[in-house]
C-alpha cells in the first residue's frame, strides 16, 4: 500500500498535519506533522481521517478506503509507535526526529 500513500504524498504535504488511526482501535487517534510530533488524542472524534493503519489490505479495505477518502498504511509486525514513526517518515521524509506526546 505504500505506492497508494506516496501517489497522495504531495496532497498530504499542503496539511502538514494528519490524522492517523488503527483499524482495531475505535476510540484513539493520532495526529502526525511535519515537525515530528505525534500526539495520542482520546475521546474526540476527528472529522476525517486521513491515514488507516492496517494489520493486512485486502479488496474491501481498499475499496472502503477510497469509498471514504483516506490513504491505507499496511503494518503488521511492528509495535504500534513503531507504526507511527515508520508512516510519520514515509510521509514526511525530511523529518529526521520523533517526539511523542
Amino acid at each position: 500500500m505504500i505506492p497508494l500513500l506516496r501517489y497522495f504524498y504531495i496532497n498530504i504535504l499542503m496539511n502538514r498535519e494528519l490524522t492517523v488511526k488503527f483499524e482495531d482501535d475505535t476510540e484513539t487517534f493520532y495526529l502526525i506533522n511535519d515537525k515530528g510530533l505525534i500526539v495520542k488524542m482520546n475521546r474526540i472524534i476527528p472529522k476525517k481521517i486521513d491515514i488507516l493503519i492496517v494489520r493486512q489490505s485486502d479488496r474491501n479495505k481498499v475499496l472502503n478506503a477510497v469509498k471514504m477518502g483516506y490513504k491505507l498504511f499496511e503494518c503488521n509486525s511492528m509495535s504500534r509507535e513503531d507504526c507511527l514513526v515508520k508512516v510519520l517518515n514515509t510521509v514526511f521524509p525530511n523529518c529526521k526526529t520523533c517526539k511523542f506526546m
